[in-house]
């Protein structure tokens, strides 16, 4: 009976492959595992092809350390990113065969370009999924508070972006103070999804102590940003019931958690610097309303008092008219008394003696009818214009009770609030349905909902 040693064989099958696959491949494979020996500088990896989930094959590969240097700076130079697990790659590869290793690939080159069009194409159909399920600007639709000051940050606290961005935060130069809590987690590695993704969960489940969330990492450096490139984390970032502001320091494409985020920044700074600018919006649009309102009162005041003016003028002119017509009214009855007073004399003694007692009754009547309008005329003119004037001061005090009263920072804080949805205000739940989020505006802040359900209200008859 023949039969062949274990070392024979290989040798057979090592002799094979050389002779059968003499030459260099260009091959296509997925990264499932890597691994950097430090010590030797050589670059072990398991690579796999996958169809639908399902591994259809699965090979050994190595990079020797005297090519790994080069082919590890070519590729971060090109890609802003390091070779890591789940990229897939386009290599150059010699099929090798050792007795005790197995069969394996020795990788010469890797061209970066594809691994960045498959970056790419992954982006896109991520991006593409969300829009179909209408999920896409979600997170953007959210209407932010007037005033953001209660901040949820995941980042690692080890991060100098972390550090910045809580320095420009507390260090603004309006004093403004901001409540910022750290929901840590890996920025970078192929822990970094799930780890974001659970402080994500934290995140929500605290929502009603936060305004929104940010997310941000170390500044300058744009490596492994493929994290961020993933659809479970797109898609939490979308459904968040609270803003999200990404801050995750890179200038390059634009990742996809950017593009589900309410906003998003270049720098963690920058994050911070908007917190302060939207603060500062705020204050300085109350200063403008209360210089409106200042206006607006004094310009009433003065109209009411340019008012009160005229109607003083007015009383006054009509109060001289009387006197006078009373005067000429008096002077007129004088003449006639002083006429009457000659003729009688004209006449006989008879007729004197007759008209003597008429006149001084006719006389005395009307100085005392006439004495008595005069005395009533002055009493008006001591009371009417006093009572006028106290009229139109209990006018100008309502009015400026109504201002005071129709101030909208004095309404809400009696209790009112405002609600609305979509930026608009609510005024019945017609244009409202279950599953709609809404924000309510209060005194000291605002509060957003989901709606459950909704109720009509019964219409006054």
């Amino acid at each position: 009976m023949n039969y062949l040693t274990l070392s024979e064989l290989s040798c057979l099958i090592k002799a094979t492959i050389q002779s059968s696959l003499p030459d260099e491949y260009w091959v296509t494979a997925e990264i499932a595992q890597i691994n950097c020996h430090y010590s030797s500088g050589h670059c072990y990896l398991d690579l796999v092809e996958k169809k639908d989930d399902a591994t259809t094959a699965r090979i050994k590969a190595t990079i020797w350390a005297g090519n790994f240097r080069q082919i590890r700076s070519d590729f971060r130079t090109f890609t802003g990113q390091d070779i890591q697990a789940g990229m897939k790659i386009l290599m150059l590869a010699r099929v090798t065969y050792h007795e005790v290793h197995g069969l394996s690939l020795n990788i010469r080159e890797i061209d970066p370009r594809y691994t960045l069009g498959e970056m790419a194409l992954k982006r896109r159909q991520i991006i593409e999924q969300l829009t179909k399920d209408g999920i896409i600007d979600k997170n953007r639709q959210l209407v932010l508070p007037p005033v953001i000051q209660r901040v949820a940050v995941i980042s690692s606290v080890t991060a100098a972006g972390y550090g910045d961005f809580l320095s420009r935060l507390n260090n603004n130069p309006y004093g403004y103070k901001f409540l910022h809590r750290l929901f840590q987690a890996y920025m970078q590695g192929e822990k970094a999804e799930e780890s974001i993704l659970r402080a994500f969960k934290k995140c929500i489940k605290l929502q009603e102590h936060f305004d929104a969330v940010v997310v941000i990492r170390g500044g300058g450096s744009t490596v492994d940003l493929h994290s961020f490139d993933s659809y479970l984390l797109a898609k939490t970032i979308a459904l968040s019931p609270l803003p999200v502001f990404t801050g995750i320091g890179h200038e390059r494409d634009e990742t996809v958690a950017d593009r589900v985020a309410n906003m998003r920044f270049v720098t963690p700074t920058a994050v911070a610097e908007f917190l302060v600018s939207k603060a500062k919006k705020f204050e300085d649009s109350i200063d403008d309303l209360k210089h409106r309102l200042m206006i607006r009162t004094i310009t009433l005041l003065e109209r009411e008092k340019h008012y009160l003016k005229n109607l003083t003028g007015s009383f006054s002119g009509h109060t001289r008219d009387y006197l006078k017509a009373a005067f000429t009214a008096l002077k007129n009855n004088t003449y006639m008394l002083q006429t009457h007073a000659l003729a009688t004399l004209r006449d006989p003694s008879v007729i004197l003696a007759a008209y003597e007692g008429t006149l001084k009754n006719v006389s005395e009547g009307l100085l005392r009818s006439n004495y008595q309008k005069l005395k009533d005329f002055i009493k008006i003119l001591e009371v009417h214009p006093g009572h006028i004037l106290s009229l139109q001061l209990r006018r100008l005090e309502n009015f400026e009770t109504k201002i005071v009263l129709l101030n909208p920072h004095n309404i809400l804080k009696r209790g009112y609030s405002i609600t609305y949805s979509n930026g608009k205000i609510l005024k019945d739940t017609g244009s409202i349905k279950k599953d709609d989020i809404i924000n309510t505006r209060l005194y000291n802040g605002s509060i957003t909902s989901v709606v459950e359900s909704t109720e009509e209200g019964k219409k006054d008859e």
